[in-house]
């Protein structure tokens, strides 16, 4: 009964207008303990079936994951496991200290089907866990931010950490189950503040940005947050829905008409890891694969794919491949295969994985970088809750 007591005022802190909850995906629904989520709490149910594999294949990207594919992710795993510090963390290029580097390798671990306190890595998971639920913001005027710094991207930690959360949130012991609830309860208010904050240019409105104060707003951004959102919903979270439809309508606003998404909504050329971020934000906050401007984001994708060229090639693959497996068909079929070759050609021989474009993923360092190639290798066996939609 604690467990639902837990659930039941976490939803009275957030729920300050009509509940939103996500729907859930056919796929979902067809798993015993998914169907038992539907009826009880979802950390419960997750609690008592764990983690259950994927239903037999129904579409091409449903497929099992290549065996070259499949021990190179083994192999990035045993790299995270040697290469964590102490506390939790792993080195975020010369230092370490960042919430959004433990919260991405945690999520590469989930990704492959391993989960806290259980198996070769529970403990990595459980003390990954752990740093960034301790590095949250006690009080102040930033009370409830989980980021250990004042960075100018604070944002960008704060979103990932708290999907991180939520995606483990059913599947700790219970005394940290306990603590990650409180710690959702600040995290979520912080996101929702944010939003709120008032904006210089009216076409920022519903996005969010660099710090909770931010007056402006960018696509990148705004997609963690919004996936935090989502992954607060499935967790039996009342996520407001004004708080998503205007959201989404920031993220409609930095449609480029020709195809792609620009990084803000004053305009501006697409780009990779854009692209793969309206996507994702449309099809699966929005629940509509087949909008148009999803569809010439598909193509955009198809004719432009991500590969060494690009800055940011490890945060684009992450964001593409999880786009690509939610508009599947042609798209699925053309590009991710690519991507998989491409990505297996960049791990070395101790499993963590090269820089790829320069510039800040190469400062980054290889947690980052092995983190997002894992968790872009992961996607067929769909073990992370949060990327499910109807199919």
């Amino acid at each position: 009964m604690n467990e639902f007591r837990n659930v039941a005022r976490w939803h009275g802190r957030l729920a300050r207008v009509s509940g939103y909850r996500i729907r859930r995906s056919s796929a979902w629904a067809r798993r015993p303990c998914h169907r038992a989520a539907t009826i009880a709490t979802l950390s419960l149910a997750m609690t008592l079936c764990g983690f259950v594999p994927p239903a037999q294949a129904q579409d091409p990207q449903d497929a099992p994951v290549a065996p070259a594919a499949a021990a190179a992710v083994d192999k990035a795993l045993d790299w995270l496991k040697s290469n964590q510090q102490p506390t939790g963390d792993w080195p975020h290029g010369d230092t370490a200290g960042s919430t959004a580097v433990p919260s991405l390798a945690v999520m590469a671990f989930l990704a492959r089907g391993q989960v806290p306190g259980q198996g070769p890595y529970g403990d990595v998971i459980n003390k990954a866990i752990d740093f960034v639920v301790a590095s949250q913001r006690t009080e102040g005027a930033r009370k409830g931010l989980l980021a250990r710094d004042d960075s100018n991207a604070v944002m960008y930690e704060h979103g990932i950490a708290t999907v991180m959360l939520t995606e483990v949130y059913g599947m700790v012991d219970d005394a940290r189950r306990a603590r990650i609830d409180k710690a959702l309860a600040l995290a979520v208010q912080v996101i929702l503040d944010a939003q709120s904050v008032q904006k210089s240019d009216p076409k920022d409105r519903g996005g969010w940005r660099y710090t909770p104060r931010s007056a402006d707003s960018d696509i990148s951004c705004t997609g963690w947050q919004l996936m935090a959102l989502r992954g607060a919903a499935n967790c039996g979270a009342a996520v407001p829905a004004d708080v998503l439809k205007n959201g989404l309508e920031y993220v409609k606003r930095c449609v480029v008409p020709a195809g792609g998404f620009s990084y803000q909504a004053s305009g501006g050329s697409p780009n990779q890891a854009r692209t793969g971020t309206g996507i994702l934000s449309l099809v699966l906050i929005g629940g509509d694969r087949n909008a148009p401007e999803v569809t010439r984001a598909g193509d955009y994708l198809l004719h432009d794919p991500p590969d060494h060229s690009i800055e940011f090639y490890y945060y684009a693959i992450y964001y593409d491949s999880q786009a690509l497996n939610q508009l599947g068909g042609t798209y699925w079929q053309t590009l991710y295969p690519k991507l998989v070759n491409h990505l297996l050609s960049l791990q070395q021989p101790d499993g963590a994985f090269a820089p790829e474009g320069g510039g800040q993923e190469t400062d980054a360092g290889p947690a980052y970088r092995t983190s997002m190639a894992v968790l872009a290798l992961c996607v067929p066996y769909r073990y992370l809750p949060l990327y499910q939609a109807e199919k």
